[in-house]
């Protein structure tokens, strides 16, 4: 159709607030959780990594519980947009976060992803630094994971609660 434009955009590594398991069950058509994955509502992630450890047998099976599990990240955010983590730091309690891997947009809204981690946890630490751009500065966020969900694009995965080390499929 003449004068209509498809903006789509594909984007390595977003973070969101909210938790895309429950939109992966939904087929990603319930509204209200398609809003919480706009481009908009996300950012861009800069570095991301975690270590989940486990203990195991000589057969191999998995014991006792996970350690305790921090997912560090840094992300680039302009300086009038910082509130967000500052105010996860300062609740008592868990929230989710969402990462998604090769997410494609069109029209701002989530349309496709490669795999998801979805982490329920606790923002236990933020650190800013000032980026070479003023509007901009980088921020290190620290997670303390309660679960972890790894989600496919299909909507399929695994989740791992880190206190009793129990696995469930999504």
């Amino acid at each position: 159709m003449e004068g209509e434009q498809n903006d789509m955009k594909e984007i390595k590594v977003m973070v969101f607030s909210g938790n895309l398991a429950e939109l992966a069950k939904s087929e990603m058509k319930d509204v209200v959780l398609k809003n919480r994955f706009q481009q908009q509502q996300g950012y861009t992630v800069q570095q991301f990594s975690y270590a989940c450890k486990k203990q195991r047998d000589e057969a191999g099976t998995t014991f006792g519980v996970s350690s305790g599990v921090v997912v560090d990240f840094t992300i680039r955010v302009m300086t009038n947009d910082q509130t967000l983590f500052y105010d996860k730091l300062k609740d008592l309690g868990a929230d989710h976060y969402s990462f998604v891997f090769n997410g494609t947009f069109e029209n701002g809204r989530l349309k496709y992803y490669d795999n998801a981690i979805m982490v329920d946890g606790y923002v236990v630490d933020v650190e800013e630094t000032a980026a070479n751009d003023h509007n901009q500065a980088l921020m290190h966020v620290k997670l303390l994971a309660r679960e972890l969900a790894y989600i496919h694009h299909d909507g399929s995965g695994l989740s791992i609660n880190i206190s009793n080390g129990e696995q469930s499929r999504l």
